[in-house]
């Protein structure tokens, strides 16, 4: 399976869940995001697969709406059940959970949970919000605007040098 959003959120739930530390939905989706900004900074890839993944400048900060809407259901309640797929194979279904198998991906994933570890998902969102970022280039109030890679990727180039 490629590498998706659904997978690297599937991964920072069992990062939770191996830390007994919670994670609710605002928090799984910006460290999604912040994965997906410092592995273009680093690795010049994606974390994200473009035939699904978009990432979108929503009122409370940069958004991946398949993220959002596989984990909505929570709410504001911790997120101990990983998100499935369903893909067609022949003319059956079949369930998936999608997995984090690329190593250098997981390694960036590691570092934003560890970095973040004690940052709760308001101070997050602030963070994200901040004049400069790529959310704060994109949004309109109202709008759900797609953020460019590119915004995203210089972002964390300059972040990843400090």
């Amino acid at each position: 399976m490629n590498v998706n959003a659904m997978a690297v959120a599937n991964y920072f739930i069992d990062l939770s869940t191996n830390s007994n530390v919670e994670l609710r939905q605002f928090g799984l989706m910006k460290r999604v995001y912040i994965t997906h900004g410092f592995c273009l900074a680093l690795l010049d890839k994606s974390a994200l697969d473009p035939r699904y993944d978009v990432v979108e400048a929503w009122k409370n900060g940069p958004v991946v709406p398949s993220v959002y809407h596989s984990f909505k259901h929570n709410q504001n309640n911790p997120i101990t059940e990983k998100s499935i797929i369903m893909k067609v194979v022949g003319d059956k279904f079949k369930v998936e959970t999608p997995e984090l198998k690329d190593e250098n991906i997981k390694r960036v994933a590691g570092a934003v949970w560890k970095r973040y570890l004690d940052v709760d998902d308001f101070e997050m969102i602030k963070m994200l919000h901040r004049d400069g970022t790529p959310w704060a280039l994109c949004y309109v109030e109202g709008q759900n605007r797609p953020i460019p890679d590119l915004y995203t990727k210089t972002f964390y180039k300059k972040l990843a040098r400090i």
